[in-house]
């Protein structure tokens, strides 16, 4: 893979001086995407900081817990908030990014931010599921979450007795 030219389609090359110029890493996803990235901006990110350091990223940085689609919103959001002057913008931006995005491609993001120890974007798509989950009851939570009741039918009886119990 050329630093010029990515293999995969859907590389990703990002940067904040010449392409030509700076040095690239390439993160290989879970799914065999593969992103070309500026070692400037990679080192944004906790855990391939570390693996720059330590000299691990000779052939490409493998990505086990991260998906493609993941990768490429993490990146998008990263270019976006790297061009963003005010902190205000940065919020906004980041408010915006994530309310629309679907439930499951939020969760990939989450995962994915967690994975790669980037605090900041951790911290923005937990505050946007945190927003989405404030005030639902238990029967909301466990459909949204997709989790099964695991109370049997004599414990179900027992919370319908005595409600003030499981307030």
């Amino acid at each position: 893979m050329s630093s010029a030219e990515p293999e995969s389609p859907a590389a990703v090359t990002m940067g904040t001086t010449s392409e030509e110029e700076e040095e690239k890493v390439v993160l290989r996803c879970c799914d065999g995407e593969e992103f070309a990235v500026a070692v400037s901006v990679a080192r944004k990110y906790g855990t391939i900081s570390n693996m720059i350091d330590d000299g691990c990223v000779e052939g490409g940085v493998p990505l086990p817990n991260v998906k493609a689609p993941a990768m490429s919103m993490v990146l998008e959001c990263l270019n976006r908030e790297h061009g963003a002057a005010a902190e205000e913008a940065k919020r906004a931006f980041e408010k915006a990014f994530f309310e629309k995005m679907a439930k499951e491609a939020l969760f990939e993001v989450t995962l994915a931010a967690n994975y790669l120890h980037a605090e900041e974007l951790l911290d923005a798509a937990m505050q946007c599921a945190a927003g989405r989950i404030r005030g639902k009851t238990v029967p909301e939570l466990r459909e949204y979450f997709g989790i099964e009741n695991d109370f049997t039918p004599e414990e179900e009886e027992i919370r319908k007795e005595n409600p003030w119990a499981f307030d």
